[in-house]
């Protein structure tokens, strides 16, 4: 039997060896992919929930500012309770309710609920864990916290990134 001189080609060892390599880059990029897009997730629900809660304020400061608006005098133009806010306001020929208050029904997603008058409630915000009104004089200071509307396993505590946010708004119409 004559042996070949000069073969060309891989070795099994050769092959093996390469395919090992190939596996560990291959591992390592995809687990750094893997954590940039967890990041990545993270921080569009923090954006997000940011977002979401400013406009919430916005809207709540803005119905604040309007009650009372088209009331008679002596009809009160808000009521509030540490965790509920009632504006009134005449928007057409009755007077207008319209409360704001966190509903724990669903305790792993606690929403703002708005209802008007006693039509049923609706989800005004959702993922806002607790809302604190308070008045003094014409001015009504709202204190909420917010979450985002997912778990994150490698945040410490309970996985919820919260913000809290606080926003003033002043009393307009009427004494």
């Amino acid at each position: 039997m004559a042996r070949i001189r000069n073969e060309k080609g891989i070795t099994l060892v050769e092959l093996l060896i390469a395919l090992l390599m190939t596996f560990v880059i291959g591992s390592v990029a995809m687990e750094f992919y893997a954590s940039q897009h967890n990041h990545w997730l993270a921080q569009t629900d923090v954006s997000d929930m940011q977002q979401n809660v400013r406009a919430l304020l916005d809207e709540l400061t803005r119905n604040i500012r309007s009650a009372g608006y088209g009331i008679i005098a002596g009809h009160p133009r808000i009521r509030v309770t540490s965790n509920a806010l009632a504006v009134f306001r005449k928007d057409s020929t009755k007077i207008d309710t319209i409360l704001y208050y966190v509903s724990t029904l669903d305790p792993d997603h606690p929403n703002l609920v708005k209802q008007i008058n006693r039509d049923s409630p609706q989800v005004f915000a959702e993922d806002i864990e607790s809302i604190q009104f308070v008045r003094t004089g014409n001015l009504v200071t709202v204190t909420l916290v917010a979450r985002e509307g997912r778990r994150d396993p490698e945040w410490y505590g309970d996985g919820y990134r919260r913000r809290t946010l606080v926003a003033a708004a002043e009393l307009r119409n009427g004494p």
